[in-house]
């Protein structure tokens, strides 16, 4: 019985060291090389991030490994940085989703270590779907970042909340009806059109005359509008021509050479009380863009042949849900410290945390305890990690957000770079305060979250921290102009010490 148990064993054990493909393996596992990494790596494209539906271009990959290996999948971007798609895996999920304008051709790489402690990486190919970019004007309309863009009423034009309502046409250049609102001779707050069903062709209240009604333009060409609870009233098409980026076309009688950017075609009836005033229910469908920027559109219908003075309609829509035309204006957008919003010229410090809701912190700078000029932040270097001034501390120090490679670089005031991280927008609310306070205590709180590299943005220091660079900081407010954040620690408590800072797009 000994002997033939023996026996079994022996011949296992020479069956096993016979095995071509266990000596494969243990080959393998002492010397990989980039090649069979390349080899051994496998990956299926789909077209929706639960990799339900396969597709030749699709932006989501499940891969595999074959022998089974722990890998690192990551990109390179121009700058040399790489970005993390997926590690410590044989085998998993990620995602290669481009912006729009990329190479529809996207290399990633795959990464893992021999025993001995090299590195062996291999380089693979896709080509993934990458929207085609868009025009300029589309940007602004529709944004680049979300697929459609929110308009609403205008209430902060005037002082009077007039959004809608009548002007001589033309007394003036573009500008001057812009800032000054000149020619306007009646502007009607969005609650008071109720009382204007007269100029609409039903005479009846849709719920666009609610001051939270909104329209949302898409990337395709299409308006859906609602009103202030959400239900949908019409939907439309639209197309903008003659757009340059200046304000160089003339006004319909020709006594204004700089009057407006172009032309805002729709169909019938597709935007926000779309009526001619004094019209009989006439729905115009060219109308003449005055402004349009990243939280603006203006829009003026003069009928053909209108005379300077003669009766025009004016509508002024705002917009506060594209975070990214905002930041980087989808190009590369500079901010400095903005020491314009305090009287003390503050423009970092701390605060108690969240003693109301965030528009009471952006509008009265609710909480806060102490701001430092910029310029006096070369005697607050203990909150610093080094204790020495870089240069940020100037009140002409900036930072640049850039939207292809979503970096974020700090400079002095001479223009010399001081760091560089990566950035992005995270939980974004489309304009409205959808994140609550750390404690919970304040439900419209932020707008959404910056999450960036440690160290990237202009003084990155958590105040009274020992030199801790947070990263990530709760958005306060973001407009074209304005950018204020507030880090508060995981658990901080309400009045509990949080740090803010305020910068203001650079000229």
């Amino acid at each position: 019985m000994k002997k033939s148990i023996l026996f079994m064993v022996m011949a296992a054990g020479l069956l096993t060291a016979c095995d071509p493909s266990k000596d494969d393996v243990s080959v393998s596992v002492s010397s990989l090389t980039s090649q069979q990494l390349q080899d051994g790596f496998s990956f299926t494209q789909y077209g929706d991030e639960e990799c339900t539906t396969e597709a030749q271009d699709g932006n989501y990959f499940t891969f595999f490994t074959s022998p089974s290996r722990v890998v690192s999948i990551y990109q390179v971007d121009a700058e040399g940085t790489k970005n993390i798609l997926v590690s410590g895996v044989a085998n998993g999920k990620f995602k290669i989703v481009p912006k729009r304008g990329n190479p529809t051709e996207q290399k990633f790489y795959i990464e893992t270590l021999n025993f001995d402690g090299s590195t062996v990486t291999a380089e693979k190919t896709a080509n993934v779907y990458v929207p085609s970019e868009l025009t300029p004007e589309m940007r602004l309309l529709a944004s680049d970042a979300y697929g459609k863009k929110i308009w609403k009423w205008d209430t902060e034009f005037r002082s009077d909340g007039g959004a809608w309502g009548n002007l001589g046409y033309a007394p003036g250049d573009g500008d001057s009806f812009c800032n000054d609102g000149n020619g306007i001779w009646w502007g009607c707050p969005p609650a008071d059109l109720t009382g204007q069903l007269q100029h609409s062709d039903t005479g009846v209240a849709t719920g666009e005359e609610d001051p939270n009604a909104y329209m949302e333009f898409y990337d395709d060409g299409n308006i859906i509008t609602y009103d202030g609870g959400g239900n949908q009233i019409r939907k439309g098409k639209y197309s903008v021509e003659g757009w340059t980026g200046q304000r160089d076309k003339a006004s319909i009688d020709g006594s204004q050479s700089n009057w407006s950017y172009g032309t805002l075609k729709t169909t019938e009836g597709a935007i926000l009380f779309p009526f001619k005033i004094n019209g009989g229910g006439e729905k115009p469908t060219n109308f003449e863009i005055m402004q349009l920027d990243a939280n603006h559109l203006k829009l003026i219908y003069a009928a053909p042949g209108a005379a300077a003075w003669g009766e025009a309609t004016w509508w002024a829509f705002k917009s506060g849900s594209d975070a990214e035309s905002a930041l980087n204006g989808f190009d590369t957008k500079a901010w400095t410290w903005d020491t314009d919003w305090r009287a003390d010229k503050g423009a970092w410090g701390n605060l108690g945390y969240a003693p109301g809701d965030g528009a009471s912190f952006c509008n009265d700078g609710n909480g806060i305890w102490w701001g430092c000029p910029p310029a006096d932040l070369t005697g607050q270097l203990q909150h610093s990690d080094t204790g020495v001034a870089t240069g940020e501390e100037d009140p002409n120090a900036y930072m640049t957000f850039d939207w292809k490679t979503a970096t974020v670089t700090s400079f002095d005031g001479s223009g010399k770079q001081i760091r560089q991280g990566k950035y992005e927008i995270q939980n974004w609310g489309m304009g409205e305060r959808t994140i609550a306070s750390v404690d919970g205590s304040q439900t419209k709180w932020a707008l959404g979250n910056l999450h960036t590299d440690a160290g990237s943005i202009l003084f990155p220091f958590k105040i009274n921290g020992g030199g801790e660079k947070p990263t990530d900081f709760e958005i306060m407010q973001l407009d074209a102009n304005h950018l204020k954040l507030i880090y508060a620690a995981p658990g901080t408590a309400g009045w509990g010490e949080a740090t803010w800072w305020a910068f203001k797009a650079k000229k």
